[in-house]
């Protein structure tokens, strides 16, 4: 009998969080209600050993790849990396540090088939705890809203973290993450909403946060960089957009902007009104910045 079509692809990037690995795939490898998932591990020079946990834990699961690399390049790359490899109907991506309740992707999908949704994402909890004690976690109950035009949903939502569940055919006509953005989390979104036929938000926790030992959050000047980039790049990339989505890409950009302005100076003056030139500006104050981490080259 032939094996069923990959329904689920887990696109994970990795760099150094072994202390995570295994709490992290527990849980992902015991996501309830699957056909056929495969699952895509793209490791960007760890020094530590997590690609070995990555191997053991996996050993005996199907469809698995482990792609490794020669040059630490950036989150962003790693991710387009692995989404260039998913052969499933749908994708999620996950950071390596971020734990999936176990029926989490179940009900995702359950909710994508049932209205024909190219994108569904849920909310985040930092936890506080050990990754050990999220392992066997479950979703419980939760409701959600349904948007037929994905653009409008994400751009009045709030897209902080990986977990999303998105049709693979409209992430990759979307060319994954914006490259020339070192943190991916605005971009995809952005980018396969402009695609997207329908748009899904529940109101649960899919993505359980542990206990921190430190990321890229506490860097708030890297978050006011890569925001404000994720959208002057949609703004200047796709000048056929409505206009009412041009108004709030500059919104958000604006803001962007306004935070990392306010940290630094005192507040300015910024148009309420889509101004390319104003925003080249932005990018060009942003991209001199020497505190932040930019996606490396080839």
């Amino acid at each position: 009998m032939s094996q069923s079509p990959i329904d689920v692809s887990f696109v994970m990037t990795v760099y150094n969080k072994e202390y995570y690995l295994p709490s992290v795939l527990a849980a992902l490898l015991h996501q309830t209600g699957l056909k056929n998932p495969e699952f895509i591990f793209v490791d960007d020079v760890s020094s530590d050993k997590s690609v070995d946990i990555i191997r053991e834990m996996t050993k005996d699961i199907p469809n698995v790849k482990i792609i490794t690399n020669e040059k630490n390049r950036g989150i962003s790359v790693r991710i387009n990396q692995g989404i260039r490899e998913a052969q499933g109907e749908y994708t999620r991506m996950l950071d390596s540090d971020d734990i999936f309740p176990l029926d989490s992707t179940e009900k995702m999908l359950e909710l994508a088939k049932k209205h024909k949704a190219d994108m569904v994402y849920g909310c985040f909890t930092k936890t506080g705890k050990e990754p050990q004690k999220l392992e066997k976690e479950y979703l419980g109950d939760f409701t959600y809203k349904y948007n037929p035009n994905a653009l409008q949903m994400v751009l009045h939502g709030r897209f902080t973290r990986m977990g999303q569940l998105i049709r693979t055919s409209v992430l990759k006509e979307a060319k994954g993450a914006d490259e020339r953005v070192f943190i991916q989390d605005e971009s995809i979104p952005l980018r396969c909403a402009a695609h997207a036929l329908g748009a899904i938000k529940m109101t649960a926790n899919v993505v359980l946060v542990p206990k921190e030992l430190g990321n890229f959050s506490g860097n708030k000047i890297q978050l006011d960089n890569d925001r404000f980039l994720a959208y002057y790049y949609m703004i200047a990339d796709n000048p056929k957009l409505p206009i009412w989505a041009m108004k709030l890409l500059n919104k958000r950009a604006v803001s962007a902007y306004w935070k990392f302005y306010k940290k630094t100076r005192k507040n300015p003056y910024l148009s309420p009104k889509p101004d390319l030139p104003a925003l080249k500006k932005m990018r060009d104050e942003f991209l001199a910045l020497e505190n932040v981490r930019r996606t490396k080259p080839e």
